[in-house]
């Protein structure tokens, strides 16, 4: 599919029918969400796909929110490791030599490890929530090619989310994505002209 008709499929759906989703074309999605660029491709996601747990993952969401996770066949909740380090020394480790040159290693091993250390909170939580929103653009454009429906949210209780869903707290929770098919025919939301979002200098 052209990305132009790719972007142009995708919607944010929030009624899905009773037809279940292949827990394969899940990991395809999810295998292709991850070919997204990353700072330092650090790549620093987790992503958990919720099937059993829909229920209490509803009950921690707000509003309509509640009823969208309900009714979704499943939610992908999408999390960043907060431990920069390890993520950036797990990359080298997994990776390894077969992988990468002496100079990569060295790179994810020590020097991403001290220009963390130098990161304050604000810089960490900014580089996070960047990665977590290129992810998921990717995420939710490789579902569309499938034909999945999806829907991107950010209303839930972040700070009950882990214990709901077994999670270290390590990783930060970003975002909800509800997932399946719908019967509905959505209209485009409007954009601005392109020419009021420019700027020339």
């Amino acid at each position: 599919m052209k990305f132009l008709e790719l972007n142009k499929k995708r919607h944010a759906t929030k009624h899905f029918t009773d037809k279940p989703v292949d827990p394969k074309d899940v990991r395809t999605a999810i295998e292709i969400a991850t070919l997204a660029p990353s700072a330092h491709n650090s790549q620093p996601w987790k992503f958990v796909v919720v099937r059993e747990k829909n229920k209490e993952l509803a009950d921690i969401s707000y509003g309509t929110n509640q009823d969208q996770v309900k009714e979704a066949p499943v939610t992908i909740a999408l999390f960043t490791d907060t431990d920069l380090v390890k993520r950036a020394r797990k990359i080298a480790r997994i990776a390894g030599i077969n992988n990468m040159t002496d100079e990569l290693l060295q790179y994810y091993m020590q020097n991403l490890p001290v220009e963390y250390s130098h990161y304050s909170v604000q810089q960490k939580s900014d580089y996070l929530a960047l990665n977590a929103g290129l992810v998921a653009m990717n995420l939710v454009l490789a579902l569309t090619d499938q034909g999945i429906a999806s829907n991107i949210l950010l209303g839930f209780d972040k700070e009950k989310v882990n214990e709901v869903l077994d999670i270290d707290k390590r990783f930060r929770p970003e975002l909800l994505i509800t997932v399946g098919y719908t019967d509905e025919q959505s209209e485009p939301s409007y954009r601005l002209p392109v020419d009021e979002i420019i700027e020339k200098r």
